[in-house]
């Protein structure tokens, strides 16, 4: 995988590609040490094989700038920068149309890319957020920063159906990212507060998803505990227009880590669909 970094606004964001052919945007969610790698590194690989995959760690996360202002939490900016790369793949792949596959808050920023860009094909969205949730314990738990590695080993597993799951490995490396520079305290920072007004700012406007025209593909852990289908899956399926909704069992937020031999053989399915 190359790693680059590019100008977006005044910032200085790190990008990931791997691959050739019709291009697939990737977009992580929010959580501690989270980046395009934590989220997909179990199908970057396979995804290459077929796309020209390109990631992008949102302002705050991973090899991305800081913001140095409030509100550190900001679903717009993000809007903007997922908008920002997706013309730039745009310009490099013109009249091809555009893919997009976004974990968690990444599911919800792809459906407000969708709404307002017809060159935006395909949508895929896993355990993805933007529907009618409420805080839970568990989301509390993985919107905290942790104290320790056994705190952050708590927050993981809170996500995932088999604790056995997150390895040493995983803990380790998410929890080295956190020790680096100030990315662990401003993490806190972020997530300081009202948890649920931050929650509502990535909530989707039902006006919003009625004009989506791609073709969106919802796979959502059916037990997935931070992040409910039934107050995020199911409403958004009943909203988009051309939407269809898989539930996995025995998988709880994350499918492409929990599930991703039965994921990418969704996701190759939808994507491969005029």
């Amino acid at each position: 995988m190359q790693l680059d970094t590019i100008t977006f606004e005044d910032f200085q964001v790190r990008t990931y590609s791997a691959g050739d052919g019709a291009p697939l945007l990737l977009l992580h969610g929010v959580g501690p040490g989270t980046s395009i790698t934590a989220n997909f590194s179990s199908v970057i690989d396979e995804l290459a094989r077929h796309y020209r995959v390109v990631g992008m760690d949102l302002v705050g996360f991973g090899g991305s700038a800081r913001k140095s202002n409030d509100p550190l939490f900001d679903f717009e900016l993000w809007v903007r920068q997922a908008r920002f790369l997706a013309g730039e793949l745009k310009a490099c792949s013109p009249g091809e149309p555009l893919r997009i596959w976004g974990q968690s808050m990444g599911g919800a920023l792809a459906l407000r890319l969708a709404a307002d860009d017809t060159d935006i094909s395909h949508v895929v969205a896993t355990g993805t957020g933007g529907g009618h949730h409420r805080v839970n314990p568990p989301l509390e738990k993985f919107w905290t920063f942790p104290q320790s590695l056994a705190q952050l080993r708590d927050a993981m597993q809170s996500s995932m159906l088999d604790p056995a799951s997150i390895t040493d490995a995983m803990v380790q490396t998410r929890w080295d990212t956190l020790q680096q520079g100030d990315i662990g305290p401003y993490f806190g920072r972020m997530m300081a507060g009202d948890k649920q007004a931050l929650l509502d700012s990535v909530r989707i406007p039902d006006e919003v998803l009625r004009r989506i025209a791609a073709r969106v593909l919802l796979i959502h852990g059916r037990d997935d505990k931070p992040c409910p289908y039934t107050d995020n899956a199911l409403p958004l399926l009943d909203r988009i227009p051309r939407c269809d909704a898989v539930l996995l069992g025995q998988c709880g937020h994350t499918p492409a880590r929990e599930q991703p031999a039965k994921t990418l053989e969704l996701v190759f399915a939808h994507l491969a669909r005029p």
